[in-house]
């Protein structure tokens, strides 16, 4: 297995997050699901940006 890229990572904690914003628009949990669900994908969020910061440094931006 190839080393992990923390771009990549990065980019993953990205999608959890937004999927976060969208709980409070889906209908077909109810609170508590939304909250279970919440937590669990905040969690994946935090563990993804320390994998990242773990496996290297950010990316410079090129201006």
């Amino acid at each position: 297995m190839t080393e992990l890229d923390p771009h990549t990572l990065r980019v993953a904690a990205s999608l959890v997050r937004s999927r976060i914003d969208n709980l409070k628009r889906d209908t077909r949990l109810d609170g508590l699901q939304r909250l279970g669900a919440h937590r669990t994908l905040t969690q994946l969020a935090v563990d993804l940006e320390v994998s990242a910061e773990h496996v290297g440094p950010r990316r410079r931006r090129m201006t």
